[in-house]
């Protein structure tokens, strides 16, 4: 059994949270997920509380051993620093989005491309899950 934490997860941002989750369902420390990242363990400390600005390297690094995309860490650690989305949104902001998307292409098995896929697919894809254009009266 790790030794208890100091971290709370009320200091804690959305990564710092993800990161807390990790070390309990895995049972190590801290200072364990600090070696098999290759993190030194203040950087990774610090990376968990609110308002810090993790390298995007400390979050590939990361990524890497806790399983999960970095670019998906990311979204976790920078919530909320992006400007707000119109109330009218609610659920279709991008976060909300982006996490859905890794959160089913982790359920089937699929990884995200190396490349960034051109405009032309991207919105072929997104016509294929039911996006329209502005301009489409909604059938």
């Amino acid at each position: 059994m790790p030794a208890r934490l100091l971290v709370k997860p009320d200091d804690c941002s959305p990564l710092g949270r993800l990161i807390l989750q990790y070390l309990e369902a895995q049972g190590i420390s801290m200072n364990r997920l600090a070696e098999l990242s290759g993190i030194p363990q203040p950087r990774l400390r610090g990376a968990c509380f609110k308002g810090t600005c993790p390298t995007p390297e400390t979050l590939r690094k990361l990524a890497r051993v806790i399983g999960k995309h970095h670019l998906e860490l990311y979204t976790l650690a920078y919530e909320g620093r992006i400007e707000k989305v119109p109330e009218d949104l609610n659920d279709d902001s991008l976060d909300l989005i982006m996490r859905e998307l890794f959160e089913v292409a982790r359920e089937v098995g699929l990884v995200a491309p190396k490349t960034r896929p051109s405009k032309a697919k991207i919105r072929k894809a997104l016509m294929e899950l039911g996006f329209r254009p502005e301009n489409e009266e909604s059938a």
